[in-house]
């Protein structure tokens, strides 16, 4: 089984990963934690891609090439529950995002599922986890640093990109809002429902 959780920064995603994975290997389940961009030197390419803030192509590239090496693991590992913090849908949101002034959202998007659709290896679920983006922020940086305006701007058309792809990939979407515990207990009995065959 092939789960994935995405979300803009600061939707406690991450965390919940993290959490579920220990729950479920406390029941005896084999799990399989891992996260893009993956930890390989590929995926520190892609950390260096993004702090240098190279091009939109130039990090959906990087991407890409850690993705596919990534896809093989996940393959490897299907016996196993896999738990993937962040997956292709990051890419389309947030270098969509960026190539969008160039292209136009359309046509970035078209692109981006081009160049994927080789490697392509799609998840059994995907959780969209949506926050207000200025609470996002809050929950990563704390609420004595205040982010730049074009930084909230940019999440916000981010998560945009996110719930216009979420119909087309049947996304479940889950409000972020809340407490992170009341999160938690939502995904968590949609997994259970899931493992067991019932629809979630």
């Amino acid at each position: 089984m092939f789960i994935v959780f995405e979300g803009i920064d600061g939707t406690g995603k991450s965390t919940i990963a993290r959490r579920l994975a220990k729950e479920l290997e406390d029941e005896g389940f084999e799990v399989f934690l891992t996260q893009e961009p993956t930890k390989t030197w590929i995926g520190k390419d892609v950390r260096r891609a993004i702090e240098e803030e190279k091009n939109g192509y130039t990090q959906a590239l990087l991407f890409f090439a850690d993705r596919a090496e990534h896809v093989k693991e996940i393959e490897r590992k299907k016996e196993k529950i896999v738990l993937c913090d962040r997956y292709v849908y990051s890419t389309f949101a947030y270098q969509g995002a960026q190539l969008e002034k160039e292209t136009g959202i359309e046509n970035a998007l078209q692109w981006l599922e081009r160049v994927y659709e080789p490697m392509r290896l799609d998840p059994d679920l995907v959780f969209l986890i949506t926050v207000d983006p200025e609470k996002g922020i809050k929950r990563i940086y704390g609420r004595e640093k205040k982010e730049k305006f074009e930084r909230v701007e940019f999440l916000k058309r981010v998560q945009e990109i996110y719930m216009l792809i979420a119909e087309r990939y049947h996304f479940d979407v889950i409000d972020g809002n809340r407490e992170l515990e009341e999160i938690y207990e939502e995904i968590r009995k949609k997994v259970e429902k899931k493992i067991k065959g019932e629809n979630p």
